[in-house]
């Protein structure tokens, strides 16, 4: 009998096993708020390249941002998340979150950095977001 902590390959070969962290996709997404985004989205008509032709199966760009993002990145409340992204998401929402006002969160409360995620998701999602480069730079940071 062989330790949890361990698998056998198909070479006979032990190898450790990972613990994956929940990605925030498998937790929680702010599906209601995405959905207004990608709604508005759909009814802009403006100079963007996705509207010079209407295609008959729409792909809502604001959806895909929120879905990509929150499948990329670990749940902070997890305990299996890797504590170099708890740190880097934490200093990410205080940098993105505190110039616009919003103070209030406890910052080490892994549970209040996932709704700081979420709610940055939810924002991100948004169509006149998509380019700002507070959002890209907090994104790629996180990412």
């Amino acid at each position: 009998m062989h330790n949890n902590r361990y698998m056998v390959s198909i070479r006979n070969e032990l190898r450790p096993t990972m613990n994956y962290p929940k990605r925030l996709i498998e937790v929680a997404l702010p599906i209601k708020r995405i959905s207004a985004h990608a709604r508005r989205e759909k009814s802009i008509r403006d100079i963007h390249i996705s509207t010079l032709h209407t295609w008959w199966s729409s792909r809502p760009l604001a959806a895909c941002r929120a879905v990509v993002c929150a499948s990329l990145w670990p749940d902070s409340g997890d305990p299996s998340c890797p504590s170099r992204f708890l740190e880097d998401a934490t200093k990410a929402m205080q940098r993105f979150w505190n110039p616009l006002g919003k103070i209030d969160l406890d910052y080490d409360n892994p549970f209040e950095i996932r709704e700081a995620l979420l709610d940055f998701i939810a924002e991100f999602a948004n169509w006149d977001r998509s380019t700002d480069p507070r959002y890209l730079q907090t994104a790629r940071a996180l990412t």
